[in-house]
């Protein structure tokens, strides 16, 4: 089994003029953007740069590794990799600008970014994915009926204010929902920018509502973006795409896929497969057809309705929610009491629909049990 990690060992000492940029490159650079790079890339702008190494030698020292290894979410290896690039000949001399990360509550958007700057004379722009903020969580709900959320807006002033004016070749990638913003920032962007566009990494990330895969500006970039999705996918299949679609292996199980540390490689490419596991066709089928039944309306109001109730309790991030079942499940009950007969009635149909489509699938998660605390206080 080999990952990210193992590729950076292998591929080390190998120039790009040698091995030109590839798919794994990019992945590689699409888990660095998790890095906190905030006070030590500059941005916004591209004027200022600098260095991997100077970069890696700044957040190691405001960074212990003990600390870094002592966080729970799946992106904490991303230092690492930069570690293993500051002392590499591919990456070694990279520059890094354009650090943003953004998280606005009124707007409700999260987003970050940064623009490396490569040796063979090209850049990458990748974008991060969710964070652990609710309001992140919440922009992710958002896509379901949005023609542009506040981050999938922010992602095209990005390339819009950073690009108008250059005619280097350019890559543009993201994990997750920054795969997402990756294909909306390319479609919506300038006409010019467009053209300088080489290919568009959306990895693992959801789709979009028909009325963006249908438009002009999609059309106009579709044959560019490469869509990779591990085997039992779930939020790679959400909502629709037209894009190529590649499979790779991963080794992990579920949802636990999404983690880019477990999509599997050898030499300079991912290991294909050829279909996405029958769990991950299932799931979609009962997704697809829960949103399907709800006009955009009611999904805007329904999520309104449902982070607003988790914010109600105190909570600003996802982990806060999830962390204590139990707290949840009767946090949650009760705010949806303190509702309006009809809010009422939007959640629970909401919940129980999902419920009732999911069958055995959700038997016994958290969703059915507040479904049935719902329905046993009224």
């Amino acid at each position: 089994m080999s990952n990210i990690l193992d590729y950076l060992d292998w591929r080390a000492d190998i120039p790009f003029e040698v091995d030109p940029f590839n798919e794994v490159d990019s992945l590689v650079l699409c888990e660095l953007v998790y890095t906190a790079f905030d006070d030590i890339v500059p941005g916004p702008g591209l004027k200022d740069k600098i260095s991997i190494e100077d970069a890696c030698n700044l957040f190691f020292e405001k960074y212990s590794k003990e600390e870094l290894l002592a966080k729970t979410n799946l992106t904490k290896v991303a230092p690492f990799l930069m570690e293993k690039m500051a002392g590499s000949v591919r990456y070694g001399g990279m520059k890094l600008s354009g650090f943003v990360n953004e998280i606005d509550a009124i707007d409700q958007l999260q987003f970050a970014a940064c623009t490396f700057h490569l040796t063979d004379g090209t850049i990458f722009v990748a974008f991060r994915g969710t964070d652990d903020s609710l309001v992140g969580w919440k922009e992710d709900f958002n896509m379901s009926f949005s023609n542009g959320t506040g981050g999938q807006r922010k992602a095209v002033e990005y390339l819009n204010d950073n690009f108008s004016s250059t005619m280097r070749p350019l890559r543009i990638g993201g994990h997750s929902k920054g795969g997402n913003f990756a294909v909306y920032a390319s479609a919506f962007s300038y006409s010019h920018i467009k053209d300088n566009i080489l290919n568009i990494y959306n990895f693992d990330g959801p789709g979009f509502i028909p009325e963006i895969v249908q438009s002009q500006e999609y059309k106009s970039i579709v044959s560019k973006i490469i869509k990779f999705i591990p085997e039992e996918s779930i939020i790679g299949l959400l909502m629709y795409t037209k894009a190529q679609v590649e499979i790779v292996e991963s080794s992990n199980k579920g949802i636990n896929q999404h983690d880019l540390m477990s999509w599997q490689i050898t030499k300079n490419t991912f290991n294909r497969r050829d279909a996405v596991a029958e769990s991950s066709l299932v799931t979609d089928e009962i997704l697809k057809k829960w949103v399907l039944k709800f006009d955009y309306e009611t999904r805007e109001a329904f999520c309104d309705i449902f982070f607003g109730s988790m914010a109600a309790s105190g909570a600003t991030k996802f982990s806060q929610v999830t962390s204590n079942k139990p707290r949840m499940i009767a946090t949650f009950t009760k705010e949806i009491q303190n509702l309006s007969p009809e809010n009422q009635a939007l959640v629970i149909d909401a919940i129980t629909s999902l419920v009732a489509y999911s069958g055995e699938s959700i038997k016994n998660s958290i969703l059915s049990k507040i479904s049935k605390n719902i329905l046993s206080k009224k």
